[in-house]
């Protein structure tokens, strides 16, 4: 796996020994603050530990009643992961599962009203809090560090697909 960032390999970074100014150091670090806040500042906290669950709430809040399958792919998580935390939302009352009626070999999973109410308590407190930490910083900028940030996700992704990790 190439680590070099324009060039330089992580130790000749512009960080140098200063772990803690490396990209994905601070990236991280804003992950956890922002979370953080979320939790401790907003009293929002996600009832679903699992980032499992909190990938498929999330899929599920942008499209309703898709497949697992569907899910499993959208969600990048494995079929059995899926179903297994599948089965924990259920029991939880934040999804249902139907069988489809076209096709009785595939299930389609919905949000039920609990799991409706919480992704949208998430949202807001995540908006919320990008809207603060994007303080004072101009649009054009925030556009750069979206595709900036975007381009990094599709650089490990690539690697990860590769089984280059």
């Amino acid at each position: 796996m190439n680590l070099k960032v324009n060039g330089k390999g992580p130790e000749e970074n512009t960080c140098g020994k200063d772990y803690k100014k490396a990209p994905m150091m601070l990236v991280n670090e804003v992950s956890h603050l922002m979370w953080d806040n979320i939790k401790n500042k907003r009293g929002v906290e996600h009832p679903v530990s699992q980032r499992s669950g909190q990938l498929i709430l999330m899929e599920l809040a942008k499209r309703d009643g898709v497949t697992q399958l569907d899910l499993a792919t959208a969600t990048g998580l494995k079929a059995p992961t899926t179903s297994v935390a599948l089965q924990k939302l259920e029991r939880e009352g934040y999804v249902s599962r139907k069988t489809d009626e076209y096709d009785l070999r595939a299930t389609r999973v919905f949000l039920t009203e609990k799991g409706r109410e919480i992704d949208e308590r998430i949202r807001r407190a995540i908006r919320e809090e990008e809207a603060r930490a994007s303080r004072g910083i101009a649009a054009e900028d925030l556009e750069t560090l979206i595709r900036l940030l975007l381009r990094i996700k599709s650089n490990l992704s690539e690697d990860s697909e590769e089984g280059q990790l």
